[in-house]
């Protein structure tokens, strides 16, 4: 977990599928640096086991086991959320007993991870989530797209009669998603979860494939984001 100078507040961190809270770290390394004077940065683990991600070798070659957060088969979204919901809840009761009256006021995810930050984001926002009540933003990069996520939400609107389905599963917490013009893996997911599940959420991209940026400029637009947001 990254070194913060004033730990008050931190951003929990979801890896894509198929990787590792060790890869992540590495992979949020200049924004970690970045970002290290006013936010720890604490990465959660996937409850599954995986085969590697995109592009996670050659490069990450012995760095497993690695995980993913949903299965890429299952018959209950509800079932599946709960996995889930356990597997995030653990790193957070870990990183807190660690770390007493640091909040999590965040959630930063790459790839599927951006698609379970999503299913954190609204869960937190319809008070589903009580063990995160401190969150007030998300920052995805590069997200996927899940039918886990919105077959869950809708279920859920309907069984609370949330009114409009639609709009039900709109996050409305402030976001910020950043998609790869070159993105070959996720672009077109990137662009479904945003039109699904947000609304006048702030969407920049940047020039480069499916990656977690690290160009000065665009680790500049995401610090500036996070830093701009009153906690």
């Amino acid at each position: 977990m990254g070194l913060s100078k004033n730990p008050f507040k931190a951003i929990l961190c979801m890896h894509g599928g198929g990787a590792s809270p060790d890869i992540f770290r590495f992979q949020t390394s200049s924004l970690n640096a970045a970002l290290g004077h006013e936010y720890d940065l604490l990465y959660a683990r996937a409850p599954h086991l995986a085969t590697p991600g995109p592009d996670v070798l050659p490069f990450f070659a012995g760095m497993d086991p690695f995980y993913s957060w949903f299965r890429p088969a299952h018959d209950d979204p509800a079932a599946e959320v709960a996995v889930f919901n356990e597997a995030v809840r653990a790193s957070v009761d870990e990183y807190a007993s660690s770390r007493p009256g640091v909040k999590i006021v965040g959630v930063l995810g790459f790839s599927q991870g951006a698609v379970a930050s999503t299913v954190l984001l609204w869960q937190r926002q319809v008070g589903r989530v009580s063990w995160l009540p401190d969150v007030k933003f998300g920052v995805l990069l590069c997200p996927g797209y899940s039918a886990v996520a919105t077959e869950y939400m809708r279920g859920i609107c309907e069984q609370e009669d949330r009114g409009a389905e639609e709009e039900g599963i709109v996050v409305r917490l402030p976001t910020l998603h950043l998609h790869g013009r070159q993105d070959a893996v996720n672009l077109p997911q990137s662009r479904r979860m945003y039109a699904t599940h947000y609304k006048g959420a702030k969407l920049v991209e940047f020039d480069g494939e499916h990656e977690v940026p690290r160009r000065v400029g665009d680790v500049k637009k995401i610090v500036d984001y996070v830093l701009g947001i009153p906690v």
